[in-house]
């Protein structure tokens, strides 16, 4: 579990980020959310929860799967990221989704309340050991789906962190695994090598330590693409992302961000695009029929 100190950085962080999250022109988010609720096989008429739903990148998706018949509840530490997907969900009408303002490390609902719980780009972000994880198994009624998303731990050929694309990366990781003294002792970066989702046995021995049955994880390259080294840029400032450009410029001003995209440009195709490989980890597992 997250200390104070970081709960609260993190509920800081995404209402600052969140009228301009996922707004870049930049698809990632939607993309990875549709994905995960293909891979928690959800169906017409279940309920489902979505935790940490920012503006709703895996929430619509789901309520488009369940239908009118299911439910897809959304909640989000950040009030302001509430405020968007619930704007957004009654913009297209979706009388089955429901959001809430409520901490994803302890969601408040009955036991076996939900056939299906699912988290993109957000469970990593608290989650260190089983115990962590036990909340949602208690949500699940028995055979229900626990689903998540995250960037890939898992290192490059390189021994590099794939979520930064290679040209960059000593660029920008010494920021990313700085700890800051408002931070608290589990920064979510500070670890990226060392964390439950570093190795297929990891993973495995984590959930099944929470309970969970049938667990399946897969790692699959998401394109990424951008016009512009500057474009990209921007769009990791719309994510979490955020704070470590917040960090880099209260230590040495814009000039790194000028270095990150001028050599992301050098990747332009003939296109006039550039395309990073993302790996992102899509893992799956099932609560216990009895």
């Amino acid at each position: 579990m997250e200390s104070v100190e970081t709960t609260e950085e993190m509920h800081s962080l995404f209402n600052r980020t969140a009228e301009v999250y996922d707004q870049s022109g930049v698809a990632f988010f939607v993309p990875i959310g549709q994905r995960l609720v293909h891979i928690a096989g959800l169906t017409p008429g279940d309920s489902v929860l979505d935790v940490g739903c920012g503006r709703g990148a895996a929430l619509f998706s789901a309520a488009e799967t369940v239908g009118e018949k299911g439910e897809v509840v959304g909640i989000d530490i950040s009030e302001e990221m509430a405020k968007y997907a619930a704007q957004a969900a009654g913009a297209r009408g979706l009388s089955q989704v429901s959001v809430s303002v409520m901490n994803g490390q302890a969601p408040e609902f009955p036991a076996g309340r939900f056939d299906a719980v699912v988290g993109s780009l957000s469970l990593f972000i608290w989650t260190r050991e089983a115990s962590d994880l036990s909340p949602y198994l208690t949500l699940l009624r028995p055979g229900g789906t626990f689903a998540l998303s995250a960037p890939s731990f898992f290192p490059t050929a390189e021994g590099r962190w794939g979520l930064l694309p290679s040209s960059v990366h000593d660029l920008l990781i010494p920021y990313m695994t700085r700890q800051g003294k408002s931070e608290g002792p589990d920064y979510p970066f500070a670890n990226y090598a060392d964390n439950w989702l570093v190795t297929p046995e990891s993973i495995e021995k984590t959930l099944t330590g929470a309970g969970f049955t049938d667990v399946v994880a897969r790692e699959e390259i998401f394109p990424l693409v951008a016009e512009s080294g500057a474009q990209w840029v921007e769009w990791t400032r719309t994510t979490g992302m955020r704070r470590l450009w917040e960090r880099i410029e209260q230590a040495d001003g814009d000039g790194v961000a000028r270095e990150v995209a001028r050599r992301l440009d050098a990747l332009k195709s003939e296109k006039g695009t550039i395309t990073t490989p993302v790996p992102v980890m899509y893992i799956s597992a099932s609560a216990p029929v009895a």
